[in-house]
């Protein structure tokens, strides 16, 4: 059955693979987008956005099983948002283009 998810998020769209999960964490969005390196192993990343604009692209390094790759990839991309959020955002900084 993950097989066959996976096969479904795989799928063409836009020249990406689409995400395997979308969700949303304190007003940002997340898409998790996982790759097949083997039969049982997956790599990952994720983009977030701050509405259309994507922020922030974590790469997930280590091989992973299907679970455990979105499991590791929702907890980083909700701890890289909660890190921002916690922040005082003072000066003249703010995000590089991406």
């Amino acid at each position: 059955m993950e097989n066959e998810m996976m096969m479904e998020a795989n799928a063409k769209h836009d020249g990406l693979k689409a995400p395997v999960t979308c969700f949303s964490h304190r007003g940002w969005d997340v898409q998790i987008y996982l790759t097949q390196v083997s039969p049982e192993i997956f790599v990952g990343h994720v983009d977030i956005f701050e509405g259309k604009t994507k922020r922030c692209c974590i790469v997930l390094a280590g091989p992973l099983d299907v679970r455990s790759a979105i499991s590791t990839l929702e907890t980083k991309s909700a701890d890289w948002v909660d890190d921002w959020l916690s922040r005082s955002h003072t000066g003249n900084t703010g995000f590089s283009e991406l």
